[in-house]
This record gives structure tokens, C-alpha cells and sequence, in this order.
């Protein structure tokens, strides 16, 4: 053989394990599909924000470079009714948020705004997320489009109120709230003889400054973020519910995941519920100090008055659940929960 053949064969041997090699990388490439997700909120910052942040490193460790989750805080999607229509369409893979926005999806998901069913913010995280509960819950709206994957307590029900502080009920009396979106919460404003006003968060602010509501009720993981204490300086923390962000996925996305990224994120999922109602605790302090360094004003209900609240609303939840077997049927399961977690 000569020189010359002899070098020419080296580089075939050469190209050709070149080559085998490149074909084992595409092929690895192509075996590991790549799936994005995007993930959407309303807020700007808070305990939702965290829960995404914290999803997205711990789903892509897990993954192995199968899964890019993209966050969209801020309502960067749309609008909250928009975002979930996105969800039920496939258009958007996941979003964040209290389930009383899903109320037009699912009737049932407003159970969670009935008010007085827990004795405290700790009773409420060990209601939803009880095991006779919570995976039931999750599941409500599997077949109009949207599951959910986590659930916890964010914040207790709070209110800011432009025209009279709310210091006692009566203050109630002849205002319109903005409400989150349940035809629940609007009974329970018509119970304390005030209008309750359903309302997308991005209009929420701009309606209060213009005269067209005359309060907010929310949580102060809302009211600091927006700088409310602009508006109104006083927020009464009424807790007589509390807000139970869920996150959900779109279920036309979802059906399209191997079945080990799908248990990847349930688990990821799961160890959020206790992970984002703490760090909720936390934050919750903060806002608290956020709110009078700013020179807002806090008031706490006096429990004579939270009574008193509650008397009056005792009735809605049961009220409104039966109108609808459905409802009432998912209502049912939340008290019976509530009451194996009392202490």
C-alpha cells in the first residue's frame, strides 16, 4: 500500500466516525423532544411569583434540558380572562392565581370563597391540601380544559375602601367591591348590604382612581405591589376567607408530556404547597411593614365586628352551593375537610 493510499484511508475511517457520531447526537436530540411552557400570573411579585420562580428551577433540574419554562408575571399574558381562555385553548401551558377567576370555566372552584369555614390561615392550608381534598379539587376542571397541580393558602381577605374606612360592618353598607369573580363573593357583599363587582386585576386599580368602585377586596400581597395606600390609606384585614391561589395547567398541553415529566412536575408541585403557604407567612409580615412605612394605615377588624361579619355571611356558602348539585357536592367536601382538620 502506498503512502498515499494508506493517508487516504485514515481520513475515510476519520469522516466516518465523524459522522456516526454526529448521527448519534441528532439522534439523542431528537429522542430528547424539547416541550416549553409558558407560565402566567397577575402579579407583579408575591407568593405566585415565588411558586413559579421555585417550579422552574427545581422542574428543569429534574428535566434534563427536556423542558424550558418561560415566566410571565404581571399579567404579561393578557389579561387574567384572557390567560385562562389561553390555557383552555393550549396557547398558554400554565397560569397561577385564586380559583375564583375559573368560576366561568368551573362552578365549582368558587367554593373555596365561602366564608368562615376555617378557624385560621393554618386550618385553611390544612383543609386544602387534606388528602380527601385536595386532588379531587385539582381535577374539577379536567374536562373543560385547565387541571390544576398545586394548591395552597396565599393571604387572608383583606379590604381598602377609597370612600369610608371599613372599621365595622355597617361601613360595608351602600359601596361597591371589587370582588375576584365568584357569584359567591357577590352574595356575600349583597349579605353585608354592600355590591360586589367582579373584576380582572389590571382594570382593578384604574377603576378604584376614577371613582367607579369604591373598595377592593384582596389580600395585601396585591394592595402593596400596586402602591393602593396612593388611593386609599386604610386597609382593614378582615380575614373571613382566605385567597387559594392554584396552579394549573392546560390540559391539551399536558396530554402532550411523557409520562415521567408529567410526575416530575406533580412532585415539584406538591412540595410547594407547603413551601409557598410558608414563605405567604413570611411575606405577609412584610407587606404589613411595606404598607405604614408608606404611610398607610392598618386596621384590625375587631373580632365583636369579624363576629358579626360572620353572622351575617353565615348562610352564603350553603346558599349559593345549592343552587347547583355540583357546587354543592364540591361545598360538601371542603366543610367535611374543614372539619377533619379542625384542632
Amino acid at each position: 500500500m502506498t503512502v498515499n493510499k494508506e493517508i487516504g484511508m485514515r481520513r475515510h475511517i476519520r469522516l466516518a466516525a465523524a459522522a456516526a457520531a454526529l448521527s448519534a447526537v441528532l439522534a439523542t436530540g431528537a429522542a430528547a423532544q424539547q416541550f416549553t411552557m409558558k407560565f402566567g400570573t397577575a402579579t407583579p411579585k408575591g407568593d405566585q411569583n415565588f411558586w413559579m420562580e421555585e417550579f422552574k428551577k427545581a422542574v428543569e433540574a429534574r428535566a434534563g434540558g427536556r423542558i424550558a419554562i418561560k415566566l410571565f408575571p404581571a399579567s404579561q399574558l393578557g389579561a387574567i380572562p384572557r390567560q385562562i381562555e389561553g390555557l383552555q385553548l393550549g396557547t398558554v401551558e400554565a397560569w397561577i392565581g385564586p380559583t375564583s377567576f375559573l368560576t366561568g370555566v368551573e362552578s365549582r372552584y368558587q367554593v373555596m370563597d365561602a366564608p368562615g369555614l376555617f378557624a385560621d390561615w393554618d386550618h385553611a392550608q390544612r383543609t386544602v391540601t387534606h388528602e380527601s381534598f385536595r386532588d379531587e379539587f385539582l381535577n374539577l376542571g379536567e374536562k373543560k380544559g385547565v387541571i390544576g397541580i398545586g394548591i395552597y393558602t396565599s393571604n387572608p381577605m383583606s379590604v381598602v375602601s377609597r370612600k369610608i374606612p371599613i372599621r365595622k360592618v355597617e361601613d360595608f353598607r351602600g359601596q361597591k367591591f371589587r370582588v375576584l369573580g365568584s357569584a359567591l363573593e357577590v352574595e356575600q357583599m349583597r349579605a353585608l348590604g354592600a355590591a360586589g363587582v367582579p373584576m380582572p386585576l389590571v382594570e382593578t386599580l384604574p377603576a378604584l382612581q376614577r371613582g367607579g368602585i369604591d373598595g377592593v377586596r384582596s389580600g395585601i400581597v396585591v394592595f402593596v405591589p400596586f402602591k393602593y395606600w396612593t388611593i386609599s390609606r386604610q386597609l382593614t384585614e378582615i380575614g373571613d376567607a382566605y385567597i387559594v391561589p392554584v396552579a394549573f395547567v392546560s390540559v391539551r398541553w399536558w396530554k402532550t408530556l411523557p409520562q415521567d415529566l408529567r410526575q416530575i412536575m406533580l412532585e415539584e408541585a406538591r412540595k410547594l404547597d407547603d413551601a409557598a403557604y410558608k414563605y405567604a407567612r413570611k411575606q405577609h409580615q412584610l407587606f404589613r411593614g411595606l404598607w405604614t412605612k408608606n404611610g398607610g394605615e392598618l386596621i384590625d377588624f375587631p373580632e365583636a365586628e369579624r363576629k358579626k361579619l360572620l353572622e351575617l355571611s353565615r348562610d352564603v356558602g350553603a346558599k349559593v352551593a345549592a343552587r347547583n348539585a355540583g357546587v354543592k357536592a364540591a361545598y360538601d367536601k371542603l366543610v367535611a375537610a374543614a372539619g377533619a382538620t379542625r384542632q
